[in-house]
């Protein structure tokens, strides 16, 4: 793994200050004012609007934190973003080393670095990666064992508790919304495969949803994160849990991505575009506090070897798990139909199927998962047999056995 070199400087108080002379040039202007951004709690405390990020110090004086870990990959900080997220920080330590499918290993090295720094709490910026590994490392700083312990799976909900520091999430992808979700998706050796690690007590103490961090995003990669906010919307909405709550939430998660997510990927400088699709994945990681389906469990098993974007394999997915689920969630399916305005009469089940298929057409992404790099037909069984044991399609509308799932892939290939 390669090492992120972090200068110290002593300044005249005597004290240790991290110097930000690898964070690269900002995409940003460096003077931005802040607007008024619109705060919430729900589930946790949210600062969401252009220029947001200017509260970050304010944020974390109030939490108390005082020596703060960083958390990013290198594309983050190439790209400028961490030095426009940290501008109004005084001392912090640096961890860029997370890889786009964090390991176990990203995490022991980022606690590594949290402890060799006497730091007191975390801030993560960046897309899912850099927040759910801050997650992690959050977890581990308080918590005995190793993080398969806490594996989702066995039962580690219950063994993880309100004692951590606090954590502050800064996204600059609209995606993944793990800024409001529970959990932590992390590859661990010992699992073979993405475990994945949940608690309320995850949830990041603040996010602070800046859209302005999204403008440099790539059109694939807008497409990619635009499309995993689209389907935690859609699968927690078909989800078996009863949550009302959550379930209004999807459909205006959905609304929202519908208003940005072509035009983001257009023209990624455009700010209305840009806001929308912050809110719609913040929504949809809101949303998916109700469970998801087989379409993340595929993807997560399509992603334990570390190579392909997670939104892209669930973009491929969607409408093949849309027709797998049809007969069992019909109701469900053609209702939501119906508040996306596809008409009260007909199919409309097949409307949005239908839908889904035509915004999939006009985005920068693989249709077939034989059209991503690093996946091996061959492997179906295996991928199958990984997708089994996550957790995800416990609340699918259709229950899923090995051969369902090695025949979706068959499908999506």
């Amino acid at each position: 793994m390669s090492t992120t070199t972090v200068s110290v400087a002593r300044p005249r108080d005597g004290g240790e200050r991290i110097t930000r002379g690898d964070e690269g040039a900002s995409v940003l202007e460096e003077s931005v004012k802040p607007a008024a951004p619109a705060l919430f709690t729900f589930p946790n405390r949210v600062l969401f609007g252009e220029g947001a990020r200017v509260l970050l110090a304010r944020e974390i004086a109030q939490l108390g934190m005082k020596r703060p870990l960083v958390v990013a990959d290198p594309g983050v900080v190439r790209a400028g973003l961490v030095g426009a997220a940290t501008a109004g920080l005084g001392w912090y330590a640096l961890f860029a080393d997370v890889e786009a499918n964090p390991t176990e290993a990203d995490v022991l090295s980022g606690l590594e670095r949290y402890r060799d720094h006497h730091c007191d709490g975390l801030i993560a910026v960046g897309g899912g990666s850099p927040i759910d590994a801050a997650k992690a490392i959050r977890l581990l700083t308080t918590h005995p064992g190793k993080l398969v312990d806490y594996d989702v799976t066995a039962g580690g909900m219950d063994a993880i508790r309100a004692t951590m520091p606090p954590m502050a999430a800064i996204p600059t992808t609209a995606g993944t919304g793990s800024e409001a979700g529970r959990g932590t998706l992390i590859q661990i050796p010992a699992n073979r495969r993405k475990t994945a690690v949940l608690s309320p007590y995850l949830l990041p103490s603040v996010a602070i949803c800046d859209p302005e961090l999204t403008r440099g995003l790539s059109p694939e990669l807008t497409a990619g994160t635009g499309m995993d906010a689209f389907s935690h919307c859609v699968e927690s909405y078909f989800s078996t849990t009863l949550h009302p709550i959550c379930d209004g939430i999807a459909v205006e998660g959905l609304r929202y991505i519908a208003r940005g997510l072509e035009s983001a990927v257009r023209d990624g400088s455009s700010r209305e575009p840009r806001s929308a699709m912050m809110m719609g994945a913040l929504l949809g990681g809101i949303s998916f506090h109700k469970g998801l389906g087989v379409i993340h469990s595929l993807s997560h098993a399509l992603g334990s070897e570390g190579r392909a974007h997670h939104g892209a394999l669930n973009a491929i997915l969607l409408p093949h798990a849309l027709r797998f689920n049809r007969d069992a969630a019909a109701g469900r399916m053609a209702d939501l139909g119906t508040r996306l305005g596809l008409g009260r009469g007909g199919d409309a089940a097949g409307h949005l199927i239908t839908l889904v298929e035509l915004v999939l057409a006009r985005l920068p992404l693989p249709r077939r998962l034989g059209l991503v790099p690093g996946l091996i037909k061959a492997a179906i069984p295996e991928y199958a047999r990984l997708a089994m044991l996550d957790h995800c399609h416990r609340t699918n509308p259709r229950p899923c056995s090995t051969a369902d799932m090695e025949i979706l892939l068959d499908r999506a290939w």
